[in-house]
């Protein structure tokens, strides 16, 4: 037998040898327990990947300086579960990450953890790594130890499953294609490696997609508006003067009513905020029609003003021009929510969206004018109006014009009261059977001198109706409802607001080519005494008196043309419209049940709540990849800690590129690597079956090909039992080799004997 070093006693005598290793001498001073623990210790800092610990501290987990004898592979569900430790950590982050996107979590509004929060996903991928490896080396470790041995090709897999490239080497494909290669084993191996790469390259970006919270709206709770009216309340078909007190035909310049008690409803809206309004007297003075122009009108007891969106009806179509606004009751309803969810300060809900969008209908109107000239006061030439033409279930685009006989325009212009200096209105009734509106048309005169005999006019179409809309908060554009025509507006429109600085603009017109003239659905006949009050008197700070339409149109620099008169009919129209039921309670509850209580004759609206903020949520598609990445890693690793608990097998030989060298070196040459020490350009050296096997009594090298020589002392490692020896020549240990090392001044004072 080959003789071993063996440490001596202080009294000359050999410590026996104990199981299969080597007796071990206690450190100075320590309790032979103590030893055993540190021991122990050192086994658990290798088995989670921090053997550089051991290094470092040799002398503090064992008493020889010199390479021990090691297990190979280790039978103890201890030690397997020891070495499962690793992924402790990573799993754990993941789980994290996988619970918190999935569950969802809102963050607030500031969120300023990012750069923190990148490098930490640096380093969980770092784990996950170290952890992916430890799964592969495990695999491979058993095959070409315990297992029937795997091709040359496939061993070095876990060295190298950091290197995307790998899946398309030479040595992978060469070794899943051997025949060499089990089927079963082929498949487990191809699986193992094309996920364990895959989740590698992408466990960085992945973690920190999910570890990094994100911009977003964050949905809430719905809460139920209940508003004390009838739908006829809100939005009657018919219009007139009756309800209408005779205090709104005229309008004290620069007042305004500071709440709903104090505030006479009247059906000019504000037009004191349209007076002041410088930007909308731009829009007038350089009116970019294909755009959308929005117009703030400010509401009282709301925390929310309302946007009055005015474009083009269709496109490009200039000649007709389109309007629409929140109703007054429902934007004072959102304010009324957004009160009731603040959750810090009042600045808080005012960063939330709150969206009405089932049941509801707001006033849309259509504007179109002809400009024509009365040669003088016997001109008996019919007045000629726009008409909105309907081709099936698309408006064309385009007009017509047709002449109304009933409406000379001598007697219908000249007799219309006011200064002939300023611009004057009047409104008439046009037959619904031709032009298929309700509402009156107007005729407005332009200035002129009282000796002209001829002079400018301008007619005008009206339409209005109620159209099913959506309605939401644009919290980041400064807090102010606006409105879409379709039942759920667009996340495009949020977002797209944010950039409007409290105005609304927007590229597409209010309809779009595939909606009809039937929109709005419900039309509205509106009396002529009732359109009069479109245009109050207005009592200016000087106490003189002017015409509302005639005070805005004489601000222009230049003679109005046809769609900026439109315009401006439009938004009085609309915004008129608006404040009907404003009148009527409206209350907020927290379900429906009770908001249907509160009143017989209630009708209930649902208000879907959010917040804009920063958040935790599975809604984004690379949001659920990162999931699926960080889940297929976990299934992955669970599957490896229910192996290593039920096999109880592992190992911490190999780990490294540096113990594969030094295994290969310790190994013997073979005729299978041929030609092979300055690469390896054919497959048949990657195919070449490989297995590591006991070649003497405590000599581990790696075998290549079938062991054919019934008579060879090639046997398979046993678990538990420690190699390490020098490979043995004739049955004797390699004495030159034994005498190297017994003449090391080291040995002599750890007082080593020479020969066993």
């Amino acid at each position: 037998m080959p003789q071993q070093l063996r440490p001596e006693n202080s009294d000359g005598s050999q410590r026996q040898a104990r199981g299969m290793g080597q007796a071990k001498k206690p450190l100075p001073g320590l309790p032979r327990g103590w030893s055993r623990v540190c021991h122990e210790t050192g086994l658990f800092l290798r088995s989670i990947g921090l053997g550089i610990l051991v290094t470092a501290f040799q002398g503090f987990f064992t008493n020889n300086f010199l390479e021990p004898e090691k297990v190979a592979i280790r039978q103890s569900r201890v030690t397997s579960l020891l070495r499962a430790l690793i992924h402790l950590l990573p799993l754990g982050i993941a789980t994290f990450e996988i619970t918190l996107n999935w569950k969802g979590h809102f963050v607030g509004r500031h969120f300023d953890k990012q750069n923190y929060l990148q490098f930490a996903a640096k380093a969980h991928e770092i784990f996950i790594q170290a952890s992916i490896a430890t799964i592969i080396l495990s695999y491979t470790r058993y095959q070409i130890s315990v297992g029937k041995g795997m091709p040359f090709g496939a061993v070095l897999g876990a060295l190298q499953f950091l290197q995307v490239s790998y899946l398309w080497s030479a040595e992978l494909w060469s070794a899943i294609i051997s025949h060499n290669f089990h089927l079963k084993k082929k498949l487990c191996f191809t699986i193992l490696i094309i996920i364990s790469v895959t989740v590698a390259a992408t466990a960085g970006p992945s973690s920190a997609n999910l570890m990094i919270a994100r911009q977003g709206i964050w949905p809430e709770k719905s809460s139920y508006l209940a508003v004390n009216a009838t739908f006829e309340d809100i939005w009657p078909d018919r219009l007139d003067d009756e309800k209408i007190s005779s205090d709104c035909r005229t309008v004290r310049v620069g007042y305004h009513p500071k709440s709903l008690d104090s505030a006479v409803l009247c059906p000019h809206g504000d037009i004191n905020r349209l007076l002041e309004d410088k930007r909308y007297l731009t829009i007038l003075k350089t009116y970019d029609i294909t755009n959308r122009q929005g117009v703030i009108l400010e509401h009282p007891n709301s925390l929310f003003a309302r946007i009055l969106l005015t474009s083009t009806c269709f496109d490009l179509v200039k000649d007709q021009v389109c309007s629409t606004i929140p109703q007054s009751a429902f934007v004072g309803g959102l304010g009324q929510d957004a009160a009731a969810h603040v959750k810090e300060e009042t600045s808080q809900a005012l960063q939330g969206y709150h969206i009405l969008a089932e049941n509801y209908y707001q006033p849309y109107t259509a504007a179109s004018c002809v400009t024509d000239t009365v040669q003088n006061s016997s001109d008996e030439a019919a007045l000629r109006f726009a008409r909105f033409l309907e081709t099936g279930s698309e408006l064309e685009r385009g007009r017509e014009i047709i002449s109304v006989p009933a409406l000379t325009k001598s007697q219908s212009t000249y007799n219309i009261p006011g200064s002939r200096s300023r611009f004057r209105i009047d409104w008439v009734y046009l037959p619904q059977e031709i032009f298929g509106t309700g509402v009156p048309g107007a005729i407005i005169v332009h200035p002129h001198n009282s000796n002209d005999s001829s002079y400018k006019i301008t007619t005008c179409t009206l339409n209005a109706g109620w159209g099913s809309s959506s309605i939401f908060n644009d919290a980041i554009a400064g807090n102010v409802v606006n409105s879409h025509i379709t039942q759920t507006p667009p996340s495009w429109d949020l977002a797209f607001y944010a950039d409007a600085y409290g105005y609304a603009f927007s590229t597409s017109p209010i309809f779009d080519k595939r909606s009809n003239f039937s929109y709005p659905q419900l039309l509205i006949n509106i009396s002529k005494s009732w359109m009069e009050f479109l245009n109050p008197t207005l009592i200016l700070p000087d106490n003189s008196t002017d015409e509302a339409v005639s005070a805005i149109l004489s601000q222009l620099p230049f003679e109005p043309q046809e769609y900026q008169i439109a315009h401006l009919l439009n938004f009085l129209l609309a915004s008129a419209l608006a404040d009907t039921g404003r009148e009527h309670d409206a209350k907020i509850f927290e379900n429906r049940a009770r908001a249907s209580k509160s009143c017989e004759n209630c009708l209930v609206f649902e208000i879907e709540n959010s917040m804009y903020g920063w958040q935790y949520a599975a809604r984004e598609t690379t949001t659920k990849l990162a999931i699926a990445v960080m889940l297929t890693y976990s299934f992955l690793v669970l599957a490896h800690i229910l192996y290593s608990t039920i096999s109880g097998v592992s190992s911490t030989a190999w780990d490294s590129t540096a113990e594969m060298v030094a295994l290969a070196m310790n190994s013997s040459p073979t005729e299978a690597l041929h030609n092979t020490c300055a690469g390896i350009v054919g497959k048949k050296a990657y195919q070449t079956h490989v297995r590591v096997m006991k070649t003497s009594e405590k000599h581990l090298e790696l075998v290549f090909g079938e062991v054919k020589d019934p008579n060879a002392d090639i046997t398979k490692l046993v678990k538990n039992e420690k190699y390490g020896g020098i490979a043995s020549q004739g049955g004797k240990e390699d004495k030159d080799e034994l005498s190297m090392l017994e003449g090391q001044e080291e040995i002599r004072k750890r007082g080593w004997l020479k020969h066993g």
